[in-house]
């Protein structure tokens, strides 16, 4: 029975996620994919990664963009993320990831952010029924409810239970285990994929921790702080140690002026642009009114929250939330205060998070578990003045809706806010005003009166979510691309030996190769290796990286030759100029810096064929000619070459370079030059050869053994928690 009991919470919360995402799980009219972001770049990453774990092996080393590059270290994709191995191992549809699968994706990851803020509140005494509804407000309002993008999803997931062991830690109950506890989630946060939320979860969290370390028992706190921070550098290390070694030879768009090198911080003006407006204080209950990140939790549970801050200020806990509820929201509004600007200049890592209006998932939730404190403490305080006082703002708010209303329906009056959610503002305002009515009249019980908290919560923010989708009745508005160029794919999928694509983004603006498993030149991504950006935009990089197609509407230059339309009217060209994948040289030619790279490589006297273009030291070559060289296996990870020399040269393969591709020669480990900056090279002398190249990145190896060490140990240490009493 107890077992029972325990279960229904959950099974609620899975009704309601299910409830909120109906448009897509209970029909087949809406997709939630559908906007530029979703299905131009995430859907193909994860689709890559899903026909690589159903070919026997996860994928490491994307080939399909950008000639090559690392996958793990751009964190976006989410490779190392568990939940999403379960993603990646759902059955395919004739190969690619299923619709369903994806909707089903993104309402558990709602229903996980839902069992996290409930354990959390759970955690913090509150009723099964207060529970619910904080779990409600942070899954289903706010960020969670209406950020698309997964990888920042994961990452606030697993804020609550964050806060959870550490402010058992805090509350000194079993204080290193549970600190060492808290940090293991921060770290499951950071494999999420992106650093921003975990960034802001950590700074909030790091703020609790100085706090009470200023206060009393300095050093044990200090200990246990520090127990808390390398648990989440171990668990994390798996992502952040590819992370860091790709950043450092990568650039990233963070909408400067420029691409920003890892050792350059992203400017201030990006960090203001990216910001909550100073009125979008008043979006937290008028749903339509913010910049970036919408902070909506709705009249009810910004009243409950209230009240919980009124009713039950003795306790620590709301003590606790309400300055990081309100740091969170100030700091949210950049250049408007002085908080975020103080961060970034002083705090490591801060100015890589360059959205500060996402710092508001830290105020939805404790705005959530206030509102929890607020649900429980209103039914045994109905008569305080604080209830009355609630009542009369939820009365003046509906009148003031009301009148906004009528003013904008009689007067024609443009207004930047959609009036729809404003008015069941007013409607929720209306209906808060006759609960506490009732219960101060005693007409209501306390059960009932928690139930009807909870509905009235869901009435106003369980729609969120999917507010925006478009009936496909009215046509969807990017996703139906994706399936558009099938015929494209098979026929390219159809020609022989190794080559690459490239694509017009105006006829194929989503990632062609990730989709569909083709090798492309360029790609939809937010960073790139630098040496790749360095020659992309010269019109022989594709020469060298072996551009056979070309797929546009038009021709994109002279010279090629069409050889498919497909029904869309998009056609495939060939080019004569292409290098195949592997061929040798015997010349090298020295260039000092990246800035130098592409107008060399672009130079007409340079001859692929025979000379290629190195940083760094000279390798001794040999000059003759009519070496046979060809590709006797080429996969994402692992590249097998045969190569007869008829002097000491340098095998080339037009694939992109990483420091982390090792290689032998007949079982003689060689050395992998940065051909051409972007390429990879290997010297080989005279004679027959077999060449193997295999992607042996050593900071995912380590950082996978970290991980998996750190957390088997924080699972023991808190089995062995649990059988103490």
């Amino acid at each position: 029975m107890n077992h029972l009991r325990r279960l229904l919470p959950i099974l609620v919360l899975l009704a309601l996620a299910v409830a909120v995402h109906w448009k897509t799980l209970l029909t087949n009219q809406y997709r939630s994919f559908d906007s530029p972001d979703m299905t131009f770049q995430v859907a193909p990453w994860l689709q890559a990664q899903a026909a690589a774990w159903h070919r026997g092996h996860p994928l490491l080393w994307d080939p399909y963009q950008l000639s090559a590059q690392p996958l793990v270290g751009q964190g976006e994709p989410g490779a190392v993320y568990p939940f999403n191995w379960l993603l990646f191992l759902a059955p395919l549809k004739r190969g690619f990831i299923r619709d369903g699968a994806l909707e089903w994706y993104l309402a558990l990851i709602r229903f996980m952010a839902a069992l996290a803020c409930y354990a959390l509140c759970r955690d913090l005494g509150r009723s099964v029924a207060a529970s619910i509804l904080g779990a409600c407000a942070f899954a289903f309002g706010g960020f969670v409810a209406t950020t698309a993008w997964p990888y920042m999803l994961n990452g606030a997931v697993w804020s609550p239970v964050v806060f959870l062991f550490t402010l058992r830690a805090l509350r000194g109950e079993k204080a290193v285990t549970n600190a060492i506890l808290s940090g293991a989630c921060l770290g499951i946060a950071w494999l999420s994929g992106h650093h921003q939320v975990p960034l802001f979860t950590g700074f909030a969290i790091a703020g609790l921790w100085i706090f009470h370390i200023a206060r009393k028992e300095r050093v044990r706190r200090s200990l246990q702080f520090g127990a808390l921070l390398i648990t989440m550098i171990l668990v994390s290390a798996v992502q952040t140690f590819p992370g860091l070694a790709y950043g450092r030879d990568a650039v990233r768009w963070v909408n400067s002026s420029h691409a920003v090198a890892w050792n350059e911080p992203v400017p201030y003006a990006v960090h203001e642009e990216f910001s909550l407006s100073p009125e979008s204080a008043l979006g937290v209950f008028l749903n339509g009114l913010y910049t970036h990140s919408n902070p909506f939790v709705g009249i009810v549970v910004l009243a409950l929250a209230i009240l919980g801050v009124a009713l039950a200020w003795r306790e620590a806990p709301v003590r606790w939330f309400v300055p990081v509820a309100l740091g969170a929201l100030v700091f949210s509004f950049a250049g408007a205060t002085l908080l975020d600007g103080i961060v970034y200049a002083l705090v490591p890592f801060a100015e890589k998070a360059r959205n500060p209006a996402m710092a508001v998932v830290i105020f939805d939730l404790g705005a959530s578990v206030l509102a929890a404190f607020g649900a429980d403490f209103l039914v045994d305080n109905a008569q305080s003045v604080w209830v009355k006082r609630i009542m009369l703002g939820c009365g003046a708010a509906a009148a003031a809706i009301w009148i906004f209303a009528a003013v904008v329906s009689a007067f024609h009056t443009p207004v930047t806010m959609p009036d729809g959610p404003v008015a069941l503002t007013g409607l929720a305002a209306v209906l808060v005003l006759g609960l506490l009515y009732s219960l101060r009249a005693g007409a209501i019980d306390v059960r009932p009166a928690r139930v009807l908290l909870v509905v009235l919560v869901m009435l106003e923010i369980g729609t969120l979510a999917q507010a925006n989708l478009i009936n496909r009745d009215l046509g969807l508005r990017f996703w139906n691309v994706l399936t558009r160029d099938a015929d494209i794919a098979a026929f390219l999928k159809s020609r022989p030996g190794v080559y690459r694509a490239d694509f017009n983004r105006d006829d194929v603006p989503y990632n062609f190769g990730d989709w569909y498993g083709v090798e492309a030149f360029a790609g939809y991504v937010a960073s790139a290796p630098r040496a790749f950006v360095a020659v992309q935009s010269y019109p022989r990089a594709r020469d060298l990286f072996g551009v056979r197609y070309w797929v546009a509407r038009q021709a994109p230059r002279p010279g090629l030759t069409e050889l498919f339309s497909s029904a869309s009217g998009i056609k495939v060209f060939e080019s004569a100029t292409a290098m195949p994948r592997v061929w040798a040289v015997h010349e090298a030619f020295p260039i000092a810096s990246l800035e130098e790279l592409g107008p060399h490589l672009n130079h007409p006297s340079l001859d692929f064929g025979r000379t290629v273009l190195l940083m760094g030291a000279m390798p001794s070559l040999e000059n003759c000619s009519g070496d046979q060289v060809s590709l006797a296996r080429h996969e994402p990870q692992h590249v097998s070459i045969d190569a007869a020399m008829n002097c000491r040269g340098m095998v080339i393969l037009g694939d992109g370079y990483s420091k982390d591709w090792a290689a032998t020669v007949d079982g003689k480990r060689e050395r992998v030059y940065a051909a051409y900056g972007a390429a990879r090279g290997v010297v080989v002398e005279r004679g027959q050869h077999r060449i193997e190249m295999d992607y042996r990145p050593l900071s995912v190896y380590l950082g996978a053994g970290l991980s998996a060490a750190s957390l088997l140990a924080v699972f023991l240490l808190w089995l062995s928690s649990r059988s103490v009493k």
